[in-house]
């Protein structure tokens, strides 16, 4: 081949070559929802205020959320509050994630991103809705890519629904979690310091802790002499039974009944006037409890609210705190030497 004809020949595969990788751009670009460096949910930062449905599908688990007297309610648990700021940072997260860069657009490759099909594999599906039932944003969010520089660039993958294209979304977005964890857990909370006596009844058997003084130990009352009672730290345990007590599960009191038989009592007394009543019963392989409050002087505006806001409810605990609660004189007697 003659040089000139070599070099005519090699021009015009150049010409070639460029007009397919530019063809293969153009098409790259075309198949992308949105181009790198904009928001995954364009406009959502302006429509926060007017959500009132959130739900999240995640293979065979729906979790749905209701806007319900100017906060968010689990549909599933008969509308009972969700966590305080948790469904919040999703919300705020979403509206905060930036595209940084495409991905596949094979679907058979979707589930190495954990953005396969959310009913079938390891997705979460966000579905947002304004009052008006209207759709405001939809997206299925994939793996979490942590950044372990700790230069606040962590990361996510993410695709629109019938998209067939993923993304790396650059921010902070935790969807994980059963209903359980996205309820506010948080029962009551009041120290072991406030209390002035315990009184815990089952089995046909009273048993009553009680002290003159925030400082003072507590005593069995009635303990028996013949009886070595255990050390101050044992016995103060039952007053600790309310301080940060979270529930395990939740249902409506008309859906989870005190039963007429089998419940356990229990009565916390604190040193300025409140009183909360306990009736713990077993059902469903859980320890449940139905709560009432009253209170004199300063001590009555507390207890109404706390009725306002457990009286409708019945909350399974964990084990150890309904341990507590069924504390008896067994329990807080030194065994017999030799035993």
């Amino acid at each position: 081949m003659q040089p000139k004809s070599f070099l005519l020949l090699l021009g015009a595969t150049i010409i070639v070559v460029a007009a397919a990788i530019f063809a293969l751009a153009a098409g790259e670009r075309a198949a992308s929802p949105v181009p790198p460096g904009e928001r995954a949910l364009p406009g959502l930062a302006a429509k926060l205020g007017e959500l009132a449905w959130v739900r999240l599908s995640h293979g065979a688990t729906k979790i749905d959320f209701a806007a319900i007297g100017g906060r968010w309610a689990v549909v599933e648990k008969g509308n009972y509050p969700a966590a305080p700021g948790k469904l919040r940072q999703v919300l705020l997260g979403l509206a905060d994630l930036t595209l940084v860069e495409p991905k596949t657009e094979r679907p058979e490759l979707f589930a190495r991103l954990d953005l396969d099909d959310p009913p079938n594999g390891k997705s979460t599906e966000i579905r947002l809705s304004d009052r008006t039932g209207q759709a405001v944003a939809e997206l299925i969010v994939g793996r979490h890519r942590t950044d372990r520089l700790g230069t606040g660039n962590d990361a996510v993958y993410v695709r629109k629904p019938g998209i067939d294209r993923a993304w790396l979304a650059r921010g902070s977005l935790d969807v994980s979690g059963e209903i359980v964890d996205w309820l506010d857990r948080r029962i009551l909370d009041i120290p072991a310091t406030r209390i002035a006596s315990v009184k815990l009844t089952g089995d046909g058997a009273t048993l009553v802790l009680s002290r003159a003084e925030p400082g003072d130990r507590f005593a069995v009352m009635g303990a028996p002499a013949d009886k070595k009672l255990k050390g101050p730290a044992v016995l103060a345990e039952p007053a600790g039974a309310l301080a940060a007590l979270d529930l395990a599960d939740v249902k409506p009191a008309a859906d989870q009944p005190v039963p007429d038989s089998g419940v356990a009592a229990a009565s916390f007394t604190t040193f300025d006037g409140l009183t909360v009543d306990l009736r713990l019963f077993a059902r469903d392989n859980a320890d449940w409890l139905a709560i009432a409050a009253s209170g004199t002087d300063a001590a009555e505006t507390e207890a109404k609210a706390i009725n306002s806001r457990l009286a409708a409810w019945s909350y399974a605990v964990t084990p150890d705190r309904a341990k507590l609660l069924r504390t008896r004189l067994a329990d807080l007697v030194e065994p017999a030497k030799g035993s």
